[in-house]
């Protein structure tokens, strides 16, 4: 169990070194940098990939910045109602370094152009409540800069993994993908087909699939995630603000606040065919570990978008 946290802390952590902090401007405008110093009066920061040149901004064009994990600074106010601006490049005069030149001197500032930025969709961060085409659940998990991501469902259940008695079920159904449980929910549709039983063998599936289409029971990696992501990014350092605002979204959309004190379902079953792994949202080790698939512990639904 220990090897298998590393790892996964591990493919975190390479993840979070390759990533970049998004910066909106006031316009719509949107970058990806690498923010290297914030002032009351401006942020300086550098182009993705790049350490020269240093860029500047006021305060005042900077609506957020959000960073990798999905936590973010807000400065200016965006303006929502201005149209989406027409692709331009803009002269930005910038600061290139303390560059000594031939004869010593130090380099004189560089004009560059900026890249063409164009905004392209509604931005969400973790603990948002995502209202879009029939789906609604809260943000838990975000890529492309908060354009798209996987909510989870506002309630939640007690239920089983699976009902079938072992002597029933000696084989494995494998449901044993780590990261995405959509693909553990087509493999147990597989074993029900296959083996004449039906969804209600399996109840917390069940329930996930009943919330309609694109609804379903998530994978161990996702659920460790969408904790660690509750927590605010971090399991050793929680974020309280960050929870109390979770768990006030929570309840203002009619749902059931989350509770660090509960163990989730996974989809991902073990190795073993009678085990199946579960997580919770707290602090305490060890995140993960695997359990009898019988045993009734909460279920919420996950849904990409």
């Amino acid at each position: 169990m220990r090897a298998f946290l590393i790892c996964i802390t591990a493919l975190l952590l390479s993840v979070s070194a390759s990533a970049q902090d998004l910066l909106v401007k006031t316009n719509g405008e949107q970058m990806r940098v690498k923010v290297l110093k914030i002032t009351k009066k401006k942020v300086e920061f550098v182009r993705q990939g790049t350490e020269l040149p240093v860029y500047s901004l006021p305060i005042s064009d900077i609506s957020y910045i959000e960073y990798p994990l999905g936590d973010r600074d807000t400065f200016g106010k965006e303006n929502k109602s201005a149209p989406t601006p027409t692709p331009v490049r803009k002269e930005l005069q910038v600061q290139r370094g303390p560059a000594p030149m031939p004869d010593g001197s130090l380099s004189a500032p560089l004009i560059v152009k900026e890249e063409e930025v164009v905004p392209q969709g509604e931005l969400y961060a973790i603990g948002d409540i995502y209202d879009k085409d029939g789906v609604r659940g809260i943000v838990v998990l975000l890529q492309d800069g908060g354009r798209h991501g996987v909510v989870m469902s506002l309630d939640e259940a007690c239920l089983a993994w699976c009902k079938l008695h072992r002597k029933v079920m000696k084989d494995n159904t494998l449901a044993t993908n780590n990261s995405d449980g959509m693909v553990n929910m087509q493999a147990i549709e597989k074993y029900i087909v296959k083996h004449n039983f039906l969804w209600s063998d399996f109840p917390a599936f069940e329930w996930c699939r009943n919330k309609g289409e694109g609804w379903y029971l998530p994978s161990i990696n996702e659920l460790w995630c969408a904790g660690t992501m509750y927590m605010g990014g971090t399991r050793t350092a929680s974020n309280r603000t960050l929870r109390k605002r979770f768990n006030d979204n929570l309840k203002g959309a009619g749902g059931v606040p989350v509770s660090d004190l509960m163990f989730y379902h996974s989809s991902t079953e073990d190795k073993n065919a009678q085990y199946s792994l579960y997580s919770h949202m707290s602090s305490e080790q060890p995140y993960t570990n695997s359990g009898f698939k019988g045993d009734e512990l909460f279920v919420r639904a996950f849904h990409k978008f």
